[in-house]
């Protein structure tokens, strides 16, 4: 005889394989089965899509296209409410222009990473800013979904800047090198030059210019990282 819990997880069961059945054909996913390891799996997954989306500056939208998927169904598995099947999550690998080897392997067991100036990589964010208009952005901590620091060393021609506002969750710490900038926060904007530093909530509105006359150098921190 069924018990009153048996019934629950029966129902639930079925609404689970509802909603995976619901999925187009081309973007089918397994719903998340309740038991712990594939929540973890999930977030983990989600987690590493996330910050390699970002890292190349694609928007949902675009690795969507890519994958020739939804851009909700890529958002569920970044945000690990949708663990994919393993013919999806090789789209979305593949829309990332990487393997599923490199994608699975990461980097979690690395208790320190060292960057050597000459391996350091080049981050193209339209968003940010034409990398050939004055904004240029490397990585001094490579991205890794286990991280919770994001490192990047931006280069600031003078007259150029950020492409407009940002805002998200987070803080945001910085350090500038060289140069001067205009810091603006939630429409109050500083200027900081060589030797200054800065600290503030992602949240609030914010953006930065070089107002010149020469190269600005930033050391900028972020966590949660953010692209």
């Amino acid at each position: 005889m069924k018990t009153v819990a048996d019934s629950i997880a029966d129902k639930a069961k079925s609404e689970r394989k509802r909603r995976a059945e619901a999925l187009p054909s081309n973007a089918r996913a397994a719903a998340i089965d309740t038991t712990e390891p594939a929540a973890l799996e999930a977030v983990r997954i989600g987690r590493r899509l996330q910050t390699m989306r970002r890292a190349q500056g694609l928007t949902l939208v675009d690795l969507a296209s890519k994958a020739n998927c939804s851009a909700s169904l890529v958002s569920r598995v970044e945000n690990g409410r949708l663990l994919p099947s393993l013919s999806v999550l090789h789209k979305l690998v593949a829309g990332l222009g990487t393997s599923m080897a490199s994608f699975l392997s990461g980097s979690e067991n690395e208790s320190c990473m060292l960057v050597r100036a000459s391996e350091r990589k080049e981050v193209a964010l339209d968003y940010l800013g034409d990398p050939h208009q004055g904004v240029r952005i490397e990585q001094i901590i490579p991205h890794s979904p286990e991280r919770t620091l994001q490192g990047n060393l931006i280069t600031i021609t003078a007259g150029h800047g950020s492409a407009g506002d940002y805002s998200h969750v987070g803080e945001e710490a910085g350090f500038v090198m060289d140069g001067f900038i205009e810091l603006t926060i939630d429409k109050q904007t500083h200027v900081l030059g060589k030797g200054d530093s800065f600290c503030f909530r992602s949240e609030a509105p914010h953006s930065f210019y070089n107002p010149g006359p020469g190269e600005a150098v930033v050391l900028w921190i972020n966590t949660p990282p953010t692209f």
